[in-house]
């Protein structure tokens, strides 16, 4: 029986095939992956210059986060958002994005389709989402889901 260049070609490289890496074991799965979608969007109009609640906490509800986007007519600024409850998240503030620039010709956006970030309650508490503008020319917008 003749072989072809490419049947000798591919039977060479068998050997090469049993001595790749190994995988890693990674302990028994508990079920499915949860892939939670954000069907909803909450706005924080410019104006704010301190910490500002634009998510409410819901008894019960975790705040799934999606991302942002957050514009500037201003030259210049920064927004950090946090989490926390009681009045504009006052209580247990916690980051859960750390400062960061926002220019006029730069926003600052980070959508994905899936959570990424998940509050969960803090002691029992549910957690609301708060914005912190450095200045009144920053608006934001928050894509989330909640349950």
């Amino acid at each position: 029986m003749k072989l072809t260049r490419l049947a000798l070609g591919l039977l060479a490289l068998v050997p090469f095939m049993a001595v790749g890496p190994s995988a890693l074991s990674q302990g028994p799965v508990v079920g499915p992956g949860n892939i939670i979608l954000c069907t909803q969007v909450a706005n924080m109009a410019v104006g704010p210059t301190a910490i500002t609640q634009v998510i409410a906490a819901v008894s019960g509800a975790s705040i799934h986060m999606c991302g942002w986007h957050v514009t500037n007519t201003g030259a210049s600024g920064t927004f950090s958002i946090s989490q926390g409850s009681g009045s504009n998240c006052g209580t247990g503030t916690a980051v859960v994005v750390t400062t960061q620039n926002v220019t006029s010709t730069a926003p600052s956006s980070d959508h994905q389709q899936y959570a990424y970030k998940s509050l969960t309650p803090v002691s029992g508490v549910a957690q609301a989402l708060c914005v912190t503008p450095s200045v009144a020319t920053i608006a934001a917008t928050i894509f989330y889901a909640q349950f």
